[in-house]
């Protein structure tokens, strides 16, 4: 069955695939464009931003009903838009919060010497080490994670779907360990 000619809203409703690769298609780069140049976004937030609105397009397409594809057009826009929105939310008020945290850092050491006491256990050293062998986001996962922050809280701060985050903490968690206990027993 040809899908070229045919209205998107019609093969999308099949959810395999094809239907996410013809959205792909027909509105990945018009959406990508727009991101970066309207709301000057990175390449990385624009297509995680835009997959995220063509996953959630594929699943809702069939609750709807749509005349003509410039219809369904402007509902995948406004669906893009609304994420969009949400997207700027969500780091404004990380960055918000990230300046608060730099702004009491410039009170003083000792404040924070207070609330961080340093240790130079063999332990501490091995876990600082391997701490820094981690990408930012895996760091801010563990730590968030770890102050029992929800994993929908955390998805704002990492840039990551909140339904992979889970499987990402377990197995940072299980490497880290097994890697710390190792280099424990040799």
């Amino acid at each position: 069955m040809k899908s070229e000619n045919k209205e998107t809203y019609k093969v999308v409703v099949r959810k395999d695939k094809q239907s996410i690769a013809l959205l792909y298609e027909r509105y990945g780069k018009k959406l990508y464009a727009y991101a970066v140049h309207s709301w000057k976004l990175s390449e990385d937030e624009a297509w995680n931003l835009i997959y995220k609105t063509l996953y959630k397009v594929l699943d809702s397409t069939e609750n709807y009903s749509f005349e003509t594809e410039k219809n369904y057009s402007s509902f995948i826009f406004k669906i893009f838009v609304n994420y969009l929105r949400q997207y700027y939310r969500d780091t404004k008020k990380a960055k918000e919060s990230l300046d608060i945290v730099h702004a009491n850092e410039h009170y003083g050491e000792h404040e924070v010497a207070e609330e961080i006491p340093e240790t130079n256990s063999v332990k501490m050293t091995l876990l600082k080490e391997e701490l820094e062998k981690l990408q930012d986001w895996e760091r801010m996962l563990l730590l968030l994670r770890s102050q029992d922050m929800p994993y929908s809280a955390i998805a704002e701060f990492v840039n990551k779907p909140e339904e992979q985050l889970k499987i990402y903490f377990s197995r940072l968690k299980t490497a880290l360990t097994k890697r710390l206990n190792e280099k424990l027993k040799g």
